[in-house]
């Protein structure tokens, strides 16, 4: 192609180009080189980068992300997520979460990464039908959707799977499958209890929502499960969730592989991480308070019915450890408010003595059991609530003193409605002197956790007795919408000048995935759960990433010297709350050694301590967190900068593309606004036309339902840390992305603006050189793209010799990453264009062309070598996967063929059919295990199979140094 000397590009100008072509080059053959935390408005740290770099090493990325509340889970999942799409590895992600996260998924990955996710569930079903067709299904419509675990095993939803199912012909349905607080799907814990709350070792049987799960997870290539407390302290159901994530390395049951739970499982501690981050020491501290003496003596009243009732249970039943499920329930309750507790006391009372089975059940299944989000109150973690169902009227009758109590102890609870207990009246201190001045608002902010949605009323009615006004109070429990708890979160992190909410109010509903650390770091534990992990859920939504200010969580004890049982006992649950906090610090997971002392001294041996031996290895190293070195972090800190720089990631370069694709659609520029808070440049977007409007989706805030006011823009990543209110703009935010896809199409469609050829003064170089861009692309069988790449060759002009690789690029780099390149003048430009355009076998173009040619062939030697080397790494991990799987598959065996054949195992009907589907799956496994495997090889071949090879010139730069500009150009 001949070159016109009066049309040569602007260097800046085409030097935008290149950057978007280079942008556009994504690489599976390196592992080396990421790019999705630059496809991030995430402040990525290099410890995130974890999960993202096994995920690249693995065939097949199945990973157990368990990293400690606050460390970015979310993140990681994004990480892992956008490489994979970048690098062609997958197409569709399916986001299975609770039901109060979905919509905080669909904004964090839009915001934080540029994807957008659609979130199915039944309203949502009504659009799809309206825009698509009343057949429409949208788990094959739309490429990356979010569903709720409790919508998910659903009539409607699993028609609509099964369809998908049934409509794909390959062997996976989903490419990845993300599956947030994992814990949840896991078996339910193998502990049964009968009538009278003796406690017998069960099987773990699968819920509803394992099975949906688990139906999903087979038909997903890629598995990312993400839980904080992955392990509820039982063997078996633990097993049951790692092998939904990866079945051919775990099998269910009591057998773990240790090499195996290294490979999949990440979990690092934020004490480990404290040094390297600095992350802020958490203060947990006691709100004293004076007990009266009317309380104390209703808690003795309380201990006087439930010692009777126990009693009487133990008598009746024949055994000493027999215990009324019903007591510990009351118990916990009066430690939560006098409200909470005598509303359980009237429905405990109307059951027993009226026979009012289905009033209480109705009760039960709306509070605890399945009418309920298993983030409410309990039932999933707290196994003494089945019990206390299933025991109802087989319990001896109440005797008339019981009755007796239970009235007094009604009518005692009940006149706290509409007044403060001696806690509540502490807590209006706290907040008179900690938030509030002369009732005057400061700009602190407080969040108060109960377990019982009857606490959270009783507060919320007395702080408005106090004056508080409503927009002062928001309130997120089990019963809130989950785009109605988005804005009340989006208000309590917004800067407090600008919205009025000083406390939230929240259930355990609040307690799992929403991030309050914006503007908080007070947290007050209104009542304590007798499940750490929940406890520890709770405190990590000011303890968490973000936080620049040391934790502030407080929960109530009694003034020193307090002799009465109730001071006594709610000082133990003082002492344990700060016990929690040490074991969660130290060991990562509290739930296996607390939770049992806690029932036996509340509900009297209501659960047995399981032995510790039996969980502490391999499952306990594992949660205790791999020890994170310094050195390593810097390592990873180290690559990404590398990683940055080879992408020449820099703002104005960034900015530059943005720039170029305005004038290129004739829209008006940038304009430079600038931030208080920060010193890097900061822009607000000019009007833009229908085609662009979609790159302003992510500048408008939950808050701003009217989008009327979009935050302004940075090119920089600094800005994330300086300024929370300018949106920064990556590879992947809209803006980039249409920005690029415009100058690629401009660059390949022939534009007629851009001759793809430049020239300009390069300051500091010797000798003057003409360089030619080049993509160079390497598609193996079905068009998977396996590598692709940008790289320059060239030759000097005034020598006949060729530019060397490493010389080339930083030729790039010095020519067009400068700000204020400048053309040369046109006696220049007709002489380069005449010796470009001289048909000779040793000419100027001639000489490029084989630079060229010479540098694909050798890029091509070694990606493919690469490749090679890398589907032979991939074959051996498969061989070494399945001889440890087999191992592992034969163990399992022997345990459940020795408990299918122990007479003495009695198991009800649920467990026994669950306990022999388990050992049918086993002998299935160890049947097809080598044709398992072979088709794994099968998959790693043809991955690498038939590969082609492309190369695509895109420009020609022509690189002079000053001294030739200043004496006459040389080319030969």
């Amino acid at each position: 192609m001949d070159i016109d000397p009066e049309r040569f590009d602007d260097p800046n100008r085409l030097a935008a180009f290149i950057d978007a072509l280079r942008w556009g080059a994504i690489t599976s053959a390196d592992d080396g080189t990421v790019q999705a935390p630059f496809r991030s408005g995430a402040n990525v740290e290099p410890y995130q980068l974890t999960p993202l770099k096994r995920a690249l090493a693995s065939p097949r990325a199945n990973l157990l992300l368990a990293d400690d509340v606050g460390l970015g889970k979310t993140i990681e999942a994004g990480l892992v997520i956008q490489e994979l799409l970048l690098r062609h590895r997958a197409r569709t992600v399916l986001v299975v979460c609770p039901a109060g996260l979905a919509f905080k998924w669909q904004d964090e990955m839009q915001e934080k990464f540029g994807l957008d996710f659609t979130v199915v569930n039944s309203e949502t079903m009504k659009d799809v039908r309206r825009s698509h067709g009343v057949h429409a299904n949208p788990f094959t419509l739309f490429p990356r959707i979010i569903v709720s675990m409790a919508w998910l095993p659903g009539q409607r939803a699993q028609r609509l799977l099964r369809a998908a199912f049934a409509d794909t012909t390959q062997r996976f349905a989903f490419d990845i499958l993300v599956v947030d607080e994992a814990h949840h799907v896991a078996p339910s814990s193998p502990v049964r209890t009968n009538k009278v709350g003796q406690e017998r070792r069960g099987y773990a049987v699968d819920s509803q929502r394992t099975r949906a799960v688990r139906e999903i997870a087979e038909r997903s290539e890629h598995r990312l499960f993400l839980s904080a407390t992955p392990h509820n302290g039982y063997t078996e159901s633990f097993t049951a969730l790692l092998e939904m994530i990866d079945p051919q390395r775990f099998v269910r049951g009591n057998k773990i592989d240790p090499v195996a739970l290294d490979e999949v499982a990440v979990r690092r501690l934020k004490s480990d991480l404290k040094e390297a981050k600095g992350f802020v020491e958490r203060k947990v501290s006691q709100l004293p308070y004076t007990p009266t003496a009317g309380e104390s003596a209703a808690y003795d009243r309380l201990l006087a019915f439930t010692q009777r009732r126990d009693k009487a249970v133990a008598t009746d039943d024949g055994s000493r450890s027999a215990r009324d499920m019903a007591t510990l329930l009351l118990k916990k309750r009066f430690f939560s408010s006098p409200v909470a507790f005598a509303r359980t006391i009237d429905v405990y009372r109307d059951t027993r003595t009226r026979g009012l089975d289905l009033e209480f059940d109705l009760d039960y299944d709306e509070i605890f059991g399945p009418d309920s989000d298993d983030l409410e109150e309990g039932k999933v973690d707290q196994p003494e609530l089945e019990a206390l169902r299933e025991a109802k009227s087989s319990l001896p009758p109440l005797t008339e003193e019981d009755v007796a109590d239970l009235d007094w102890l009604s009518e005692w609870g009940h006149r706290f409605d509409g007044r403060p207990d001696s806690r509540l009246e502490a807590l209006l201190s706290y907040v008179e002197g900690t938030l509030r001045s002369h009732g005057d608002w400061s700009n602190e902010r407080l969040v108060i956790f109960t377990e019982y949605v009857d606490t959270l009323r009783w507060v919320r009615d007395i702080l408005r007795q106090q004056g508080y006004e409503d927009d002062r109070v928001e309130i997120i429990d089990g019963g809130t919408e989950a785009e109605t708890r988005e804005l009340i979160r989006a208000r309590f992190n917004e800067n407090p000048a600008k919205t009025s909410v000083r406390i939230l109010l929240a259930t355990d509903a609040a307690g799992e995935g929403i991030d309050l650390q914006n503007h908080c770091h007070r947290l007050i534990n209104f009542d304590i759960p007798f499940n750490p992990n929940r406890l520890e859920q709770r405190i990590g939504r000011v303890d968490r990433y973000g936080q620049t200010r040391a934790p502030d969580i407080r929960h109530f004890a009694p003034v020193t010297g307090g002799e009465s049982a109730l001071s006594k006992d709610v000082d133990l649950l003082a002492r344990v709350a700060v016990k929690i906090d040490q074991i969660m610090r130290d060991l990562g997971s509290a739930n296996e050694i607390i939770a049992p002392d806690l029932q036996r001294q509340f509900g009297g041996e209501v659960l047995k301590s399981r032995r510790a031996q039996a969980e502490k290895d391999p499952i306990a190293g594992m949660m205790g967190g791999e020890k994170v070195l310094n050195a390593e972090l810097a390592r990873l800190e180290q690559n990404l900068a590398e990683s940055r720089e080879r992408l020449h990631l820099r703002p104005e370069n960034l900015q530059r593309v943005v720039e170029t694709a305005f004038e290129l659609n004739h829209l008006p520029p940038l304009e430079l606004v600038g931030s208080e808070d920060t010193d890097v440049p900061v822009f607000r977007l000019p009007n833009l036309d229908n085609s662009w409007e979609q790159v302003t989706r992510g500048l408008y805030t939950r808050l701003d339902e009217k989008k009327t006011k979009p935050r302004p823009i940075s090119f920089d990543p600094q800005v994330l840390k300086e300024d929370p209110e300018v949106v920064y703009m990556h590879l992947g935010s809209p803006l980039l992305q249409r920005s690029t896809r415009r100058l690629r199409s401009a660059l390949w469609g022939g534009d007629r603006a851009l001759e793809r050829v430049t020239a300009t003064v390069v300051p500091g170089l010797e000798e003057s050189y003409a360089v030619a861009v080049t993509r160079l692309v390497l598609v193996g069988r079905a068009g998977l793209r396996l590598h692709e790449e940008v790289f320059l060759a060239g030759t000097r002009l005034a020598r006949r010799q060729a530019v060397g690789e490493h010389r080339a690029e930083e030729l790039l780099e010095s020519a067009l990453d400068r700000a204020d390149l400048v053309g040369v003048a046109p006696a220049f430009a007709a002489q380069i264009a005449a010796a470009w355009n001289t048909e000779r076998d040793d000419g100027l173009r001639a000489r490029v062309q084989q630079a060229i040619g010479d540098r694909a062939a050798r890029r091509r030697r070694d990606v493919e070598a690469h490749l090679v080397d890398r589907r032979e790494t991939d074959r051996a991990r498969v061989h070494e996967i399945f001889d440890r799987f087999r191992q592992t598959l034969r163990g399992a065996l022997r345990e459940a063929e020795v408990m299918d054949g122990d007479p003495q195992l009695t198991l009800f009907e649920d467990e026994r059919r669950q306990s022999e589907r388990d050992l049918r799956e086993i002998r299935r496994r160890i049947d097809a295990l080598d044709e398992e495997r072979d088709r794994e090889l099968t998959a790693v071949d043809t991955r690498y199979d038939d590969i082609r090879t492309w190369e695509f010139p895109a420009a020609v730069i022509f690189a002079l140094a000053p001294h030739d500009v200043e004496n006459g150009l040389a080319i030969r």
